[in-house]
């Protein structure tokens, strides 16, 4: 994926070229054609390894079956297995996340690599994407169908900011699977904090950052709404730097944003002189701020914005009015303002931040908990996280709904994995 710089008045996009048959263009495989090298899980707590691609863009194609990722005792990378394995007619092995019906062998639950399989496991498959691939639901998601996202739902648990520190006001959790970790903020104090399994203790990743929301890019970097200094940056996870200035400041305050698989990128801002909701487009483009002045059913203090799993429609919460509006996308991720229509109405005071599953459910943040909508608006039930500013999905089977609630992080296991942004 190329990145993008807004400057003045157009974007930068650097290193962007083709890729040779087989490839995108930033290089990962695209398995139209032949890819060598050994298996490598998409998804690092994946139970199953990803086998090499055949030799063959049509079936049948062999593969030899990848390592189990890292989670399950395999190295996220392994090298090639000692036999070839089938998906069906397809090529190699893919691993599983979940039971249910799905393709492709095992991998060995060892770094050496296992032999591919055609033992059909239930559930889903995830696609075979690149260790990083952003928050894209064809990165995240495993095949439906799913069930009642709150059936079995496990017991709220919180944690704490560390002893002798405080938590004033956490927001914009975001969870990146290739570091397998939770990045959230803290909005008073401009605080990235970060916790890895098994979720019991947090610890300070950056300071000084501005940070509200969170958002992950198509290269796994953290793209931070910097409310102090009016801009939205981009902070490498390697180097736990600021390494670029995504949109420059401007008459906005940016609150929360979510970032499209082809790079458009939407943001809100509830209460400053340029009170509304943007869309920055990966050409160069700003386009806003759309709000209740010019256009129809627009929220007037717009706060969480998330996409749906096809990203092809947005939704942008009402943080003063608790209503949820719904907006198409255009092909090229313009908005279309004549589309805008009440979504949801929430029962709780307040709608904040915002996440969605796999299924297209939303789950909107608001002072009682956690609201659950269906695609057609229908409530669902409510995830008893109390107080709830943000929301989003992650852990090793994207099925641990995350909560910032003013000065705890909440989580709770769900029956629906989920997006990470």
């Amino acid at each position: 994926m190329h990145r993008w710089v807004l400057g003045a008045a157009f974007l930068v996009a650097p290193g962007v070229g083709c890729g040779a048959a087989g490839e995108e263009a930033d290089g990962a495989p695209d398995f139209t054609g032949s890819v060598a090298g050994g298996g490598a899980s998409n998804i690092p707590s994946a139970t199953g390894g990803t086998g090499n691609v055949g030799n063959n863009p049509t079936p049948p194609g062999n593969g030899a079956g990848g390592s189990a990722p890292a989670s399950n005792g395999g190295a996220p990378v392994g090298s090639a297995g000692s036999s070839a394995g089938s998906v069906g007619e397809g090529n190699g092995g893919v691993g599983s996340l979940d039971p249910g019906p799905g393709n492709g062998g095992a991998g060995s639950p060892s770094p050496s690599g296992g032999s591919g399989g055609s033992a059909p496991q239930p559930g889903g498959s995830f696609v075979s994407l690149p260790v990083n691939g952003g928050a894209s639901a064809a990165f995240v998601c495993p095949d439906g169908p799913f069930g009642n996202p709150l059936q079995g739902m496990g017991a709220v648990q919180s944690v704490r900011a560390p002893a002798g520190q405080d938590f004033a006001f956490v927001e914009g959790p975001v969870w990146v699977g290739s570091r397998n970790r939770l990045f959230f903020s803290d909005n008073v104090f401009g605080r990235i904090w970060q916790i890895e399994p098994p979720f019991t203790a947090v610890s300070t990743f950056l300071n000084d950052t501005g940070a509200n929301g969170l958002a992950i890019d198509n290269d796994d970097q953290l793209l931070v709404a910097d409310a102090s200094a009016l801009r939205i940056t981009r902070v490498d996870l390697a180097s736990s730097q600021i390494v670029e200035t995504v949109v420059p400041s401007a008459n906005f305050k940016p609150n929360d944003l979510v970032l499209r698989s082809d790079e458009n990128l939407y943001f809100t801002d509830p209460d400053s002189g340029g009170r509304g909701f943007y869309r920055a487009s990966p050409s160069g483009q700003l386009d806003g701020p759309f709000s209740q002045s010019n256009t129809q059913n627009a929220p007037g203090a717009p706060n969480g914005v998330v996409l749906s799993p096809d990203e092809n429609t947005l939704y942008v919460g009402d943080v003063q009015q608790r209503f949820v509006a719904s907006f198409d996308l255009e092909v090229d991720g313009a908005i279309d303002t004549a589309s805008a229509a009440v979504f949801v109405r929430t029962t709780g005071d307040t709608v904040d931040g915002m996440a969605v599953d796999c299924a297209g459910n939303l789950y909107v943040g608001t002072r009682t908990g956690v609201e659950v909508y269906a695609p057609n608006a229908t409530l669902i039930g409510t995830v008893p996280t109390g107080e709830s500013s943000n929301a989003t999905f992650g852990g090793a089977d994207r099925r641990t709904l995350f909560v910032t609630s003013r000065s705890e992080l909440k989580f709770v296991t769900l029956g629906v994995p989920g997006l990470p942004d």
